[in-house]
């Protein structure tokens, strides 16, 4: 055996291996209602991501590369890797925009949006989307103009909670057609509402759609638009011992745009991890991307939403 499939052979079995370690590591330490969900043993993790984006939070795959940014802390740069191995090819920095927590990522066939809707804290008044122009992302400069969209969720009232003791953290954007919709992350009661508004003003009206029982907190957004497959991503979370046990919510089959009106199933994966991106890719599947972990680098895998479908 050559020595390079020698070391394809030891890479694939030692991520079987952490894997495996992953899944049996205090099971007891998660909520129960995250083993009251199948588990998809067929995930594949394809790489792992380049540390200038170890806080991965959102993802989409637009011109054969993947794009995504970091959560806070980093310059209002978007990356764009390589979907072969997550080299990092290009940055592009929004020279107009602010990046205080950005949390996704999503697209139409015009335009780039960026959330800057993060609220752990539950204080945050300054949310965000940020729209940018794919032309002026593909004209190969290094920096691009962008359009703020500002975001006022009309049920929230209450602007002081305490920091993770709230329903008004969103982290999960998609744009579609001719609108945005944001999915909250629940800290209080891990459930998810979705919002929706206008893509095409300074200060759109954010409507309140549905809420529904995710049973865990949501992060990302995506959409198959070839079969009307709706992906949340999320996570289930033990903050004592930082376990994250990660999940993704299907819904399909469902009325115009009422999205949790319909089908819906959820997933587990077969790993630990801090899911929070997710795009849609190809034939029924989904990438996901995790942040880095005291116990694993920031990781790309590859989710086939399909076989989980009625």
């Amino acid at each position: 055996m050559k020595k390079k499939e020698r070391f394809l052979v030891f890479g694939s079995f030692l991520s079987h291996l952490l894997i495996l370690f992953a899944c049996h590591q205090k099971p007891e330490t998660m909520p129960e209602s995250y083993y009251n969900f199948p588990i998809d043993t067929t995930v594949q993790i394809l790489y792992s991501l380049p540390s200038d984006v170890r806080e991965t939070s959102g993802i989409i795959t637009f011109e054969s590369s993947i794009w995504t940014h970091n959560d806070s802390g980093d310059d209002p740069t978007i990356y764009e890797l390589s979907i072969a191995d997550g080299t990092i090819l290009r940055q592009v920095t929004l020279s107009d925009a602010t990046a205080r927590d950005w949390e996704d990522i999503g697209q139409d066939s015009q335009y780039i949006y960026v959330s800057d809707l993060g609220n752990n804290g539950g204080k945050r008044q300054d949310l965000a989307i940020w729209k940018i122009a794919k032309s002026e992302v593909m004209d190969g400069d290094e920096t691009a103009t962008s359009f703020k969209i500002n975001v006022t969720y009309p049920d929230r009232t209450d602007f002081k909670p305490p920091a993770y003791q709230h329903n008004f953290d969103c982290e999960a954007l998609l744009a579609f057609e001719d609108s945005l919709y944001v999915f909250s992350k629940n800290h209080l009661d891990k459930q998810c509402r979705f919002y929706s508004l206008a893509n095409n003003s300074a200060t759109p009206t954010v409507y309140l759609q549905d809420s529904f029982d995710t049973k865990g907190m949501v992060t990302g957004a995506s959409m198959d638009k070839e079969n009307g497959v709706l992906a949340l991503v999320g996570y289930n979370l033990d903050p004592a011992l930082s376990n994250f046990g990660p999940f993704v919510w299907l819904f399909w089959d469902y009325p115009n745009r009422d999205f949790f009106a319909g089908k819906s199933r959820r997933i587990n994966m077969p790993f630990i991890a801090q899911m929070e991106g997710i795009s849609y890719w190809k034939e029924g599947k989904f990438l996901i991307s995790s942040e880095r972990s005291r116990y694993f680098e920031g990781k790309l895998a590859v989710f086939d939403a399909m076989q989980w479908l009625e």
